[in-house]
């Protein structure tokens, strides 16, 4: 009657004890692929035929071409050194300060000028803060005030609220305009600053340059050392290429000489035999055989507990 729910059962305990048992095969199959197409041997014999032939290499290519790079490196921070130096010579230092005093003035100017509207706006805060302090005290009064009474919105002779208002708003008005005129100030305090130091930067520069001329340099001078430089790096650029190629024809005539190649093809051949070996692994065949024999092994097992159900 329960057979049905007996089976269910199984199939589920099968099914969780197949994934250690998996796991199992995959470790063995991979190491089995492993030893099967190891290439190891091939590798270490290709290691000892080319070993004195690479010796050559080192002292006869790879050392040579490696004091040209460094002499190429050399010449190249002489070149480089050469163009910043023609670079401060050609430089137009009277236009280049002209310009940066230009800038200088006019931020200047317009320093001053904000300072003239920032002092402008704090009268302006004063002179409302006044009236409108004024207004007060006059509004407790009993002549020309209201003595403390409520005061009408509009009056042609005497106190009223109107006033009031519009000095409050001239007082906030200004209080705004001070904070933009701080700002305004910041800013333009920034630029003066920075057309400061363009301005001494180009001094420095213009300095340079007469250190420079004093040193015995001229744009005639440092062209010719760019002009000699640059021919030289062409001419370790062609030896370095040379002497690459030479290399390359070495390694060939002596890979093909001592079998090389038909190594490495032994070897491609046998990676590629063990890709395939570890792919063969989870085609379907393979996974019903596995699951198969787990689980007649299991059953096997449950009829005899000697039998270990997960091998």
């Amino acid at each position: 009657m329960f057979k049905w729910l007996t089976s269910r059962i199984d199939n589920a305990r099968i099914a969780f004890a197949y994934v250690g048992y998996e796991r199992e095969c995959k470790q063995q199959w991979m190491a089995e692929a492993e030893s099967t197409f190891s290439t190891v041997q091939l590798e270490q014999e290709i290691k000892t035929r080319m070993a004195e032939p690479m010796n050559h290499v080192a002292q006869a290519f790879d050392a040579p071409i490696r004091e040209l790079e460094a002499k190429r490196e050399n010449v190249r921070q002489v070149v480089s050194e050469a163009e910043e130096k023609l670079a401060i010579l050609e430089r137009d230092y009277k236009s280049e300060l002209d310009a940066a005093y230009k800038t200088l003035n006019e931020t200047r100017e317009q320093l001053n000028e904000c300072r003239r509207k920032l002092s402008s706006a704090y009268d302006d805060l004063a002179d409302a803060k006044r009236k409108l302090d004024a207004w007060y005290a006059r509004a407790e009064r009993k002549w020309f005030g209201n003595a403390g009474k409520e005061l009408p919105k509009h009056s042609f002779f005497g106190q009223d609220l109107s006033d009031r208002d519009r000095y409050k708003s001239e007082r906030d008005s200004a209080a705004r305009a001070i904070g933009e005129y701080k700002d305004e100030r910041s800013r333009i305090e920034r630029r003066l600053a920075d057309a400061r130091a363009t301005v001494q930067r180009i001094k420095n520069a213009r300095q340079v340059m007469i250190d420079l001329k004093k040193a015995g340099f001229d744009k005639r001078i440092v062209t010719s050392v760019i002009g000699n430089g640059n021919s030289e790096l062409r001419a370790i650029k062609n030896e370095i290429a040379g002497l690459t190629k030479a290399r390359e024809d070495f390694v060939h005539q002596a890979e093909v000489s001592l079998g090389i190649y038909e190594l490495e093809q032994r070897i491609g051949q046998l990676r590629r035999g063990k890709d395939e070996r570890i792919a063969a692994f989870d085609s379907g065949p393979e996974v019903a055989a596995r699951k198969a024999k787990h689980r007649a092994a299991w059953l096997a097992a449950r009829r005899s507990p000697k039998i270990n159900p997960s091998r």
